[in-house]
């Protein structure tokens, strides 16, 4: 036998050796979401950094630069001119304020018929998806967008998503914080959803299967004081039959109408 030691957000290490005869099938999670869209694109100049700088802040660096300078050095158009790349940082500025308050994604709600029946999912399987919403991991707290992971759910009916952010670099020369680098997850169980909604997410060109969810999770303010709030994560299948299966797992112990009926 061997203890695993744990690093970073819940990666465990590989052990230096390990008996053949307690080597597990590797989880296969599903490939990073494309950047085929300019919402993915603004997602990961807004997540990729470069010597610890978000790559969208040095944009944003670069048109103000541009635009002082361009006043500055009585290039054509003088201070016209250097204005018109200063509106340009200030509608890039808007454009991503307004992608991330919606996590660079877009939920459309649809209608189910027949809505699938609530089927237990045996606590073994695992169904493959892309995770919209706030996740989390040792008291650390992120929004993620399309984060491929995992959803099941426990001997105890608590639900889980499971998610990994991969080490990757962006684009040939940026890369994502490190400290993000590994496992993240998010657990609820039936008691805390407040509603389930079917629907179409779309985040890069192809449209996935979709549902969102809304449940009461608790976290810590600055007094200290545990206080009730409401997540909301958009979950994203490559199959309808995932979905169905997730659905169906839900229904067991969550009995209000769905909001789409």
């Amino acid at each position: 036998m061997y203890t695993a030691m744990i690093s970073r957000n819940g990666t465990p290490s590989a052990p230096q050796s390990a008996p053949s005869a307690i080597r597990h099938r590797q989880t296969e999670f599903l490939p990073d979401i494309a950047g085929d869209s300019w919402a993915v694109r603004l997602y990961l100049l807004s997540r990729a950094h470069l010597l610890e700088i978000p790559l969208i802040r040095w944009i944003a660096f670069l048109l103000v630069g541009l635009g002082l300078a361009w006043g500055m050095f009585s290039l054509p158009g003088g201070w016209v001119g250097g204005a018109f790349w200063l509106i340009v940082a200030l509608a890039l500025f808007l454009w991503v304020r307004s992608a991330r308050r919606h996590a660079f994604t877009q939920f459309v709600p649809t209608s189910l018929s027949p809505k699938p029946s609530a089927q237990t999912l045996p606590p073994a399987q695992k169904r493959p998806l892309y995770v919209t919403g706030e996740l989390s991991v040792e008291q650390k707290v992120r929004t993620f967008t399309a984060l491929p992971g995992f959803y099941r759910t426990f001997a105890t009916r608590e639900h889980a998503l499971l998610c990994r952010v991969r080490e990757r670099r962006i684009w040939g020369f940026a890369a994502w914080p490190e400290e993000e680098v590994g496992l993240w997850y998010a657990f609820f169980t039936p008691q805390q959803i407040e509603s389930i909604q079917p629907g179409e997410v779309k985040v890069g060109r192809q449209p996935l299967a979709g549902l969102s969810i809304t449940y009461r999770t608790t976290s810590h303010s600055s007094t200290q004081r545990r206080q009730p709030t409401l997540v909301t994560l958009y979950l994203g299948f490559v199959s309808e039959e995932d979905r169905s299966a997730v659905l169906a797992d839900l229904l067991v112990d969550w009995q209000p109408t769905l909001s789409a009926e």
